[in-house]
């Protein structure tokens, strides 16, 4: 394709927000099915929870030919934003490959999943709202994802990768790095020695924790309700800030 990936951001920039400054969306938190419903006409449809099988896992849904959205009542409220983004997602994706220059049904899979990837993030966490919700937050995740209730601790966490400050974010399940990026430079997925103590510190009291250590500073911080001990850490290194 004959873009470059600040060409896609751009795009997706612009149309989100333009949808959301006509849907009226000034303070988060985001009702994703709020805009898709009312300001997109999507179709929201309550259905029933997919079964589970042997192991407690939710069997995959037969494909359904509705274009709607469709969610079920035992989804959290994020689950359900989520949805609603990504119907949005959907939506929006002919007028976002239409200003690359992209002929509908010319695009293939991971074009689709690429774009969907930046829409629903910034559906839910609006890149001028996050901003703005520093000010008082600073980078405190937990504070973050208080102000965007709608979105998940940890999408709140990665949308801090797509801001001009440098950072690492790193996701750790059970003590096994499951996820660790850097925006302006690479990022391994062994840790620094900031963010292994920081992360022992935090998993041991599941409570929030800060290291300054051979040059970084990392911030570490618990996320509650989930099957395992899910730890997200920020990380910058001292030159950069």
């Amino acid at each position: 394709m004959d873009f470059s990936q600040e060409e896609l951001v751009e795009a997706v920039e612009r149309l989100v927000n333009g949808l959301l400054e006509r849907a009226g969306v000034a303070a988060p938190p985001v009702d994703a099915l709020h805009v898709a419903e009312e300001h997109l006409g999507i179709p929201v449809e309550v259905v029933e929870p997919a079964e589970e099988d042997e192991h407690g896992r939710r069997r995959p849904r037969p494909r359904q030919q509705s274009q709607g959205i469709q969610i079920t009542d035992d989804m959290t409220d994020e689950q359900k934003n989520k949805a609603a983004a990504a119907g949005i997602a959907r939506s929006l994706l002919p007028e976002i490959l239409k200003k690359l220059g992209v002929p509908l049904g010319a695009e293939d899979r991971s074009l689709r999943t690429h774009v969907a990837s930046l829409v629903v993030p910034r559906v839910l966490i609006p890149t001028r709202l996050l901003r703005a919700a520093l000010r008082d937050c600073k980078y405190d995740v937990p504070a973050l994802k208080a102000v965007f209730a709608t979105a998940t601790t940890e999408a709140v966490a990665l949308r801090l990768l797509d801001l001009d400050e440098p950072c690492v974010i790193a996701i750790v399940d059970d003590g096994v790095v499951a996820l660790r990026r850097g925006n302006r430079f690479a990022a391994p997925r062994a840790l620094e020695a900031a963010e292994r103590a920081c992360l022992a510190k935090v998993a041991e009291l599941e409570l929030p924790h800060r290291v300054r250590l051979d040059g970084w500073t990392t911030n570490g911080w618990h996320v509650p309700d989930r099957p395992f001990q899910r730890i997200i850490l920020r990380s910058v290194r001292d030159d950069d800030v």
